[in-house]
């Protein structure tokens, strides 16, 4: 089981890099049309880090993740509508039905009962997450795609790993514990983190205030849910809150892929 959390030393360069002087919120926007084609980027690329200026990394970094983001939430609307049809579908379910059911209950961890409560226990979990919120907290989480987890391990989101392989926080002695995921590319890191949000107990708040909510989906409502993400809690809420707005981030959540 991993846990995602925010690593000590990270806090005082987000928060440099949120408010630094010289960042034009809302620049951004005019780079996109409402529609933008799928651009695969392995890792964050070594000229990512030859650009000084502030605002034009991090539009370099939302040009490299809003692709990967949009693919992740694009994969998991396919599986939410396909339940949403067989939840409405007047007839009993067929072997297909029960198979794509069961299917989908393993991968989200939905435990086996009645077929009606694995789909409506499904339809809170099998759905997407705003786009400025995953961007809000990969910026949070890899202070800008400058963490060493994010360059070394593409991982975005501080997802930890308790055993097996993973890289260990340099404030941990080598006997530690506790080990930071790594993924074979960057859009296995957004995938993983949306599964995680989408599962794990820590994370129930969320996906109950999504599924009380109306469409299009509130991301400051949403992060409401995120306060067991760190420990720093309520801090942590208000610093999501605060990247989402300074960067004007909702501007990208009416973005889909082309």
């Amino acid at each position: 089981m991993t846990r995602p959390a925010v690593l000590p030393g990270l806090l005082a360069v987000i928060m440099m890099l949120a408010i630094l002087p010289g960042m034009f919120p809302g620049e951004h926007a005019a780079t996109y049309e409402d529609v933008v084609s799928y651009t695969y980027t392995p890792s964050i690329p070594d000229e990512y880090f030859e650009i000084h200026d502030v605002p034009a990394r991090k539009q370099y970094l939302i040009d490299i993740l809003l692709p990967l983001v949009l693919k992740a939430n694009a994969k998991i609307s396919r599986q939410r509508d396909t339940l949403i049809r067989i939840k409405e579908s007047p007839s009993w379910f067929t072997q297909q039905d029960r198979e794509i059911i069961e299917d989908l209950a393993e991968k989200y961890r939905v435990s086996t009962s009645s077929y009606d409560t694995m789909i409506d226990e499904l339809l809170a979990r099998v759905d997407v997450l705003p786009v400025s919120l995953v961007l809000a907290q990969a910026a949070i989480e890899s202070g800008w795609g400058t963490s060493r987890f994010a360059v070394e391990g593409n991982n975005l989101f501080g997802l930890r790993t308790l055993g097996g392989y993973g890289m260990i926080p340099k404030e941990l002695d080598e006997g530690g514990s506790i080990k930071v995921s790594v993924f074979k590319d960057l859009q296995a890191s957004v995938d993983y983190y949306l599964w995680t949000i989408n599962t794990h107990p820590e994370y129930e708040e969320l996906r109950q205030i999504r599924s009380r909510n109306s469409r299009p989906l509130d991301p400051l409502a949403l992060a409401q849910g995120l306060s067991s993400y760190s420990e720093i809690g309520q801090d942590y809420i208000d610093q999501i809150v605060g990247v989402i707005e300074y960067n004007q981030l909702q501007d990208y959540d009416i973005y889909k892929l082309q």
